[in-house]
């Protein structure tokens, strides 16, 4: 199965923007298609924190950090049916969504079992697709993200993309297409972290968070590498737990601020 997330990212926004449609009679707006984007790297947060609680089911942070990140996608969905609710193609593509959500929810209330890992990732692949699909449409009828903006959500959710594989990898699921979407994933981590700290707008402080980003972004290469080695090490693997979480913290603050940088 390849990687829903990857391959949509991969079909160009300039095809999505012909003759885009008017959204005129809608409550949606830039701010709403913001939190779309962040939809996206709330769903491969929840499962990343659900699959480090296979390796670490004692782990309180972890069940905090999918219980917050819950209660936000649930937020957010919530406003964005209703905010949709005049344009046919978005009220399907959400509808869709809230009912992957009832699934997903339904099969990870259980305590985390290695052998539900394949049913887990694939339910958390269809979200994440559905999402970034709600997401390209809204660019399409309201214009496109700032780049800064849309590189640093891309961070976010690579990140978080990044750990959730290495994680369920490192718990023993070993379906052959998961080294081919974390290798797909690092590339395209990669090129957005180089075409972020190439952004001119950079403020000095923005520098300093991006040097933190290429610090964490180190240490969860060096845990990548030595998966590849079969090295299941405990602290390699909280390592990517943390190293994530201090990436995601940043590139989301990243993007609030080039978002206020613009406005």
């Amino acid at each position: 199965m390849p990687s829903r997330f990857v391959c949509f990212l991969a079909v160009p926004l300039s095809l999505l923007l012909v003759s885009p449609p008017s959204l005129a009679n809608s409550q949606i707006d830039i701010d709403g298609a913001q939190q779309a984007s962040h939809q996206r790297s709330l769903v491969e947060r929840m499962t990343r924190s659900y699959a480090w609680r296979w390796l670490d089911a004692n782990d309180d942070k972890a069940r905090r950090q999918y219980a917050q990140a819950a209660s936000e996608f649930s937020a957010q969905l919530i406003k964005l049916r209703r905010a949709t609710a005049s344009d046919a193609e978005l009220q399907e593509n959400y509808a869709l969504l809230a009912q992957q959500w009832d699934d997903y929810q339904t099969l990870i209330a259980s305590q985390p079992k290695a052998q539900d890992g394949r049913a887990l990732l694939e339910a958390s692949e269809d979200m994440t697709w559905i999402a970034q699909k709600g997401t390209q449409l809204l660019e399409a009828k309201l214009g496109p993200a700032q780049k800064p903006v849309q590189l640093a959500e891309d961070i976010g959710a690579l990140s978080q993309r990044l750990a959730k594989i290495y994680l369920m990898r490192s718990a023993g699921l070993t379906l052959p297409f998961l080294h081919k979407d974390l290798a797909s994933a690092r590339t395209e981590f990669d090129a957005a972290s180089r075409q972020l700290r190439a952004y001119p707008g950079n403020t000095p402080s923005m520098q300093s968070q991006l040097q933190l980003l290429d610090t964490q972004w180190l240490f969860f290469q060096q845990a990548i590498d030595e998966l590849a080695k079969q090295n299941l090490d405990r602290q390699l693997q909280r390592n990517v737990f943390t190293t994530s979480d201090r990436i995601y913290e940043v590139a989301t603050e990243l993007a609030q601020r080039y978002r206020a940088q613009m406005h």
